[in-house]
């Protein structure tokens, strides 16, 4: 059912998209239940700090198993439970990348296309920016986003959930100086959110390739959940395959915390790295520590082929993709 919510005479006439750009989409193919900031303090915010902070959680798992989502304390164990759409709704200035201040009070609703556009809930943030609806009893196909939608002014960001069974076959990979082509690039884009990170050689063409064969592409990085927003536009604005993308809360140990992930994906959900990407030291560490042979661990920058790992030369994947991924057999 398409829910058309509040609407005024000189609201924009309803577009044919079946898919949003967030975080800023424009003209939207549905109508939210409220417009405008129910806070004063926030609209004022949101002229002055219009850099969009959002954070919404990816929830990953087996089908009628154990999931996880990215924000799943790192003391627990993924397990059977609801899938939970879970976020933050925050803003900053366009150089501050690395902060966001919360926009307590405001609407939220979640949509998502089927044949045509669901709302699936609907709530308030609270003091801290963050909402969640834990029990809305839905859960999107594999790749499929559900928007989180900020009524105010129409932003989105996405969530995505990836079930898949045990003995499912996985490419993990790295994002900065893996798929980027330096660990600056990042940085770049932090005080400057006009920057576009400059891509690995052939990276997306790369992932693309593995994807095409049918393996599904698990984004594991060390960037902070408040990075998320730009993370995703950045992957889905250089043709990335959409994937889980797994990052972290805070600042950690990169090599710990990638191996706490690596190990939720391989040991609590049964799924089988077949090739892992990555270009620092502590992707060494965690590939290794989580048992992903050094035969199909890929290494590229300066550490190239380091500890018997396979090397990727020249930063530039277009060789490794004519020939390693070229021979692979597809996912069946």
């Amino acid at each position: 059912m398409l829910l058309l919510g509040a609407c005024s005479d000189d609201a924009p006439p309803l577009t044919d998209a079946t898919s949003l750009k967030c975080p800023r989409p424009g003209d939207l193919p549905f109508r939210l239940e409220s417009t405008g900031f129910q806070v004063a303090d926030n609209a004022m915010l949101a002229k002055n700090d219009p850099r969009v902070k959002d954070e919404a959680s990816d929830t990953i798992g087996n089908p009628g198993g154990p999931v996880a989502s990215l924000y799943l304390p790192n003391e627990a164990s993924p397990s059977p439970m609801p899938i939970s759409y879970r976020g933050t709704k925050a803003r900053t200035n366009p150089t501050g990348g690395l902060f966001a201040v919360p926009l307590p009070g405001e609407n939220v609703s979640l949509w998502t296309y089927d044949t045509e556009w669901h709302s699936i809930g609907r709530t308030k943030t609270d003091d801290n920016g963050a909402y969640e609806l834990p029990d809305t009893g839905f859960v999107a196909p594999n790749g499929t986003p559900v928007y989180a939608m900020l009524e105010a002014d129409g932003d989105c960001m996405e969530h995505y959930t990836y079930l898949m069974p045990r003995g499912s076959k996985i490419i993990v990979t790295d994002i900065d100086g893996t798929l980027t082509e330096s660990d600056n690039e990042q940085f770049m884009q932090f005080s400057d959110e006009t920057y576009v990170p400059k891509q690995m050689g052939h990276a997306s063409e790369m992932l693309n390739a593995w994807s095409q064969k049918g393996y599904p592409i698990v984004y594991l990085s060390a960037r902070y959940h408040l990075y998320r927003n730009e993370t995703r536009s950045w992957l889905r604005d250089q043709m990335f395959p959409v994937g889980p993308l797994v990052t972290e809360p805070t600042l950690q140990d990169a090599s710990t915390y990638k191996t706490l992930w690596l190990n939720r994906l391989i040991q609590d959900f049964g799924w089988v790295p077949v090739a892992a990407y990555g270009n620092a030291d502590t992707d060494i560490a965690a590939y290794a520590n989580a048992g992903i042979p050094k035969n199909i661990t890929f290494i590229v920058g300066p550490l190239s082929g380091t500890g018997g790992t396979q090397p990727i030369d020249n930063m530039d994947y277009a060789s490794h993709t004519s020939s390693f991924i070229a021979a692979q057999p597809n996912n069946q």
